[in-house]
């Protein structure tokens, strides 16, 4: 998601050995690139960012404190990849449970609600979501999730909001 909002992503030529009809094939391509093969999944994180940086990106995982942090990226207009894991009812309009997922956060209601991309959706409709702000920080912040980890990807030379010290 976030390759595609900066306009980058595989070629159409390396996408050929992908299922005819699959209706994502760049996930299966980043998928098979980003395995991670002692861990034996896509979890991990930097490896994610290395992806990113195939195309030309810059990027580093960090964790965040709040969302108000997070907020700084976004007013900066560089989306932000959050980690978090929850049951259905702890993040309402999921409608799902998870050990382990990454969004991506695009923005923010004027109420301050979190907007995000949720690869979870059943379909391409379905992925722009937004969660109540004190939900989504709570199951993304505590120590049983990722505890505020964020993978920030952006093209080299752009500007990246004060850190406050903290990336």
């Amino acid at each position: 998601m976030v390759l595609g909002y900066w306009g980058l992503g595989p070629a159409p030529a390396d996408l050929a050995w992908v299922t005819p009809g699959d209706a994502c094939p760049a996930v299966d391509h980043a998928a098979r690139d980003m395995y991670d093969h002692s861990y034996q999944g896509t979890g991990n994180w930097p490896f994610g960012v290395a992806y990113a940086g195939r195309y030309g990106l810059d990027g580093f995982v960090t964790r965040l404190r709040s969302l108000a942090e997070l907020e700084r990226f976004i007013a900066a207009g560089i989306p932000v990849i959050t980690s978090q894991a929850f049951r259905d009812h702890e993040l309402p309009g999921a409608g799902y449970s998870t050990g382990g997922h990454i969004m991506v956060v695009t923005g923010f209601t004027a109420e301050g609600d979190v907007i995000a991309n949720d690869p979870a959706a059943p379909d391409d409709g379905g992925v722009r979501r937004v969660y109540p702000r004190a939900a989504f920080e709570s199951v993304w912040l505590r120590a049983t999730s990722s505890g505020g980890i964020a993978h920030i990807v952006h093209p080299p030379g752009t500007p990246l909001p004060d850190s406050g010290g903290n990336w």
